[in-house]
């Protein structure tokens, strides 16, 4: 019998059947809210939990995540419950809470209208937030081995008890939801308004031509991807094995990152990197016909492909974090598909090759785009080198390279190859 170890990828840390579910009750809202009169709010807030749900369930009663080492848990060593620690925690929620109220009451891009649906997603969601809590860290604290984590360190931290917190910890903490409420506000608007474009808009607006389809199928896409992205901003839990297990240090990481949103995307790329006349694909393919079918059929595809990378992570979605290596779904063919098909529909939208402005105002759009691919680029190798502090994406990142699907890439481009720690820098 042949063996099959060497062309299987290492375990991921959740499986497709989790993406299914949350799909299925993300598709399962937008049919049967289909011309309700939900708010753009509410349609947000409900999709939302449509899809966390099922995912939720799943890692907890069939995957049963909490069991695995890095959740930091462990059955045997039941805690009596202590509720001085667990009120400390507490207090140290409410003080990072406060924290992050404090920012978005001080800076004014918090203050334009455009948030406005995160603010009443707040007012409906954060009671219950904060009653669940209760349990949460209750339970969380009866399991963990050591019970000394971030929450603590910021009670610490509120009620002046300088000498006892450990700045270590408590810098992760603040990073991981420095992270959290920087991308949570911008992916819950953008979500939202699709979600209420996709309420309103019926099916039969989509089939009045092929283009129409396109337009439907990758607001659909959109919809999908933003649905499992904002959601993995919001369950770091642990007893799902879902909580942050780091941030990543590097500052150039940051930068590369932050650069492809708003507000400094619309520094960055609206006024250097514009690559965009606005002229698209069926400005240069003009009419129906064959070409048409398969141009518009290739944007689907790469924005359906990027929708399932980002599905893939279930509930685990977050830029700038290590919460566990994905290697199944599109992460099997190579180690970036989200980037990678993201920014071929961009070339296949935008054809900045495309222009009626001559030749050098092609190759000037052109450059411009790769400029943007760059900027992916760098995001890729900052993740690798985040990421390979962990001995298991180091295996999968070198496996990817012999076996994966699209190992041919990196063979064409060395520069797309990995690039495993060296043992000085190991050390």
């Amino acid at each position: 019998m042949r063996d099959n170890r060497a062309s299987d990828p290492p375990p991921s840390a959740t499986s497709q059947v989790t993406m299914l579910l949350g799909l299925a009750g993300y598709l399962s809202t937008l049919i049967l809210m289909q011309d309700s009169d939900a708010g753009r709010t509410e349609a947000g807030v409900v999709a939302m939990l449509a899809t966390a749900m099922p995912m939720l369930a799943h890692e907890l009663l069939v995957l049963r995540t909490y069991r695995d080492a890095a959740a930091g848990l462990d059955r045997l060593q039941l805690h009596r419950i202590n509720w001085p620690r667990i009120l400390l925690k507490l207090t140290g929620l409410c003080g990072t809470l406060g924290a992050l109220a404090a920012a978005y009451w001080l800076f004014p891009e918090y203050h334009r209208s455009f948030y406005a649906p995160f603010w009443e997603a707040c007012r409906m969601v954060l009671p219950v937030f904060l009653l669940l809590a209760v349990p949460y860290f209750i339970a969380v604290d009866l399991w963990m081995r050591d019970p000394t984590d971030g929450y603590l360190h910021s009670g610490h931290l509120v009620l002046g008890r300088l000498s006892k917190v450990d700045w270590d910890v408590l810098r992760d903490h603040a990073l991981g939801w420095l992270i959290k409420g920087f991308f949570l506000p911008l992916m819950f608007v953008y979500f939202s308004g699709n979600a209420a474009y996709l309420l309103k808009t019926p099916l039969s607006a989509a089939l009045e031509s092929f283009p129409a389809f396109v337009s439907y199928a990758g607001r659909l896409t959109v919809g999908i991807d933003l649905a499992f992205v904002s959601i993995g901003y919001v369950l770091t839990l642990r007893i799902t094995n879902s909580h942050i297990r780091s941030c990543n240090p590097l500052f150039w990481a940051w930068a590369v990152t932050l650069a492809m949103y708003a507000p400094f995307f619309s520094v960055i790329g609206r006024k250097y990197l514009e690559y965009n006349d606005g002229l698209g694909w069926l400005d240069m393919l003009g009419g129906p016909g064959p070409a048409v079918v398969l141009w518009g059929s290739a944007i689907i595809a790469a924005k359906g492909l990027c929708a399932w990378a980002n599905a893939s992570f279930g509930i685990r979605f977050s830029n700038l974090t290590h919460r566990g290596i994905i290697t199944n779904g599109p992460y099997r063919w190579t180690r970036h598909p989200s980037y990678l098909f993201k920014n071929i529909s961009w070339w296949l939208l935008s054809v900045p090759f495309f222009t009626t402005e001559g030749l050098d105002q092609a190759l000037r759009h052109s450059l411009l785009l790769l400029g943007i691919n760059g900027i992916y680029f760098l995001r890729a190798k900052a993740e690798e080198q985040h990421l390979s502090e962990d001995p298991a994406y180091v295996s999968y990142a070198l496996w990817i390279d012999q076996h994966g699907k699209l190992r041919c890439l990196g063979r064409m481009l060395p520069v797309l190859r990995y690039a495993p720690p060296s043992t000085a820098a190991a050390r």
